[in-house]
């Protein structure tokens, strides 16, 4: 069985997180509201490729602190490790990407009422 390793980082400002919503093209969870992040690019050191993916998808610039927790999702004999990065805004202006079609800040209550990514939910039983 092969892994892949998935980068996802909260980005929170008070009580909201940032959330984006993924295309109706998106290969995995088409239409679910997501943490910015993705995959780690080869020999690229994690909390590198956490603060490229958030600089990619919404053109802040994010310092990526520790992980916070772990996910694992299995398709097709693959294993999906999802890992979570707590982390500060820096700098820049907002700029969705084209992957994603929307985006909110939100509360953790406003964003468990919505169709997001297991992951996400996983998260939030760990950190209430």
């Amino acid at each position: 069985m092969k892994t892949k390793t998935i980068q996802k980082a909260v980005l929170k400002k008070g009580e909201k997180y940032l959330i984006l919503l993924r295309s109706k093209q998106a290969r995995f969870y088409p239409e679910h509201w997501d943490f910015p992040g993705g995959n780690l690019e080869e020999k690229e050191h994690p909390l590198h490729g956490v603060e490229r993916e958030v600089f990619e998808e919404t053109g802040l610039k994010v310092k990526a602190l520790k992980p916070v927790t772990a996910f694992d999702e299995y398709e097709n004999n693959t294993r999906y490790h999802f890992i979570t990065y707590s982390t500060t805004i820096l700098s820049g202006e907002f700029q969705l990407s084209s992957e994603h079609t929307a985006f909110r800040w939100a509360t953790k209550d406003e964003i468990l009422s919505l169709q997001i990514e297991p992951f996400i939910a996983a998260y939030f039983k760990k950190n209430p």
